[in-house]
């Protein structure tokens, strides 16, 4: 089993990877990259974002060298069909993960700093984070900014994260912005810690209802998605998976046959 600086196994299915871990498995993880002060980026992995990977090799790029945890069942039941003895605590959402996260930097003295969302979506999000974790050092910046590689907006931005002397940074600007972004500035920015977690403020804020947790342990939280905003998410839900289909069996096509290049 392959193991890489994130001290998590990296397994590799139909040309993408994961680094399959549970929320308290991701938690040390955090926890060693700031205390050790070794640097490590997470990102993830759902149906969505292994569409977006495989269509783009700019992207595939982008996810060299970090580590990504699994955000989607159907990630997990792909493995479990290739024989992989993951499970449903495997499958890690922000809806689940960013509170214990935040319990945990506040309990070890961490400063937090969040990149993403409206400037009133995110002071709507750290308020309530700041009611429910009280005596956490969290701070941030909207996304709304010139976030071209090395932009004069961007290495301000990188400044303030560096001045708050940030040991855990979340970027939220969603996918592929998030990924360009922290790939074109992760080497100037001083976190040990940082981890893109796309809309996870707008759930904390409020701004976005979060599916039942049941229905995320059954993976069925693209349903209520789908209905709660037909037109944002109809293509992501009902055309992407079908595409990506494809995708994956044109890979696993590839590596039986002896094409067997990885994406």
């Amino acid at each position: 089993m392959e193991r890489d600086s994130a001290l998590l196994p990296k397994r590799s299915l139909l040309g993408f990877f994961t680094h399959p871990g549970t929320l308290e498995e991701y938690l040390g993880l955090i926890k060693h990259s700031i205390e050790k002060r070794e640097p490590c980026t997470i990102l993830y992995h759902n149906l969505h974002s292994l569409y977006s990977y495989l269509s783009s090799e700019s992207l595939r790029r982008f996810y060299e060298g970090t580590t990504v945890l699994i955000d989607g069942m159907p990630v997990v039941w792909l493995y479990k069909l290739a024989g992989e003895p993951l499970t449903r605590e495997h499958r890690i959402t922000y809806v689940d993960f960013i509170m214990p996260m935040m319990e945990q930097a506040r309990d070890n003295g961490w400063k937090v700093y969040h990149l993403g969302q409206s400037a009133d979506i995110q002071q709507q999000a750290l308020k309530i984070i700041r009611e429910k974790v009280p005596g956490i050092d969290i701070d941030g910046h909207d996304g709304y900014f010139d976030q071209e590689p090395q932009s004069k907006e961007s290495l301000e931005i990188v400044k303030g994260v560096n001045d708050f002397g940030t040991n855990l940074l979340l970027v939220g600007f969603g996918a592929p912005r998030q990924e360009a972004w922290l790939h074109a500035h992760r080497d100037l920015i001083n976190a040990q810690a940082v981890l893109t977690c796309g809309a996870c403020m707008e759930y904390v804020a409020g701004a976005v209802k979060t599916p039942p947790r049941w229905m995320g342990r059954l993976g069925l939280e693209w349903s209520f998605r789908l209905l709660e905003n037909p037109r944002r998410f109809a293509f992501r839900y009902l055309v992407e998976p079908i595409l990506l289909a494809f995708m994956l069996l044109r890979n696993g096509l590839r590596a039986r046959f002896g094409s067997n290049k990885e994406h």
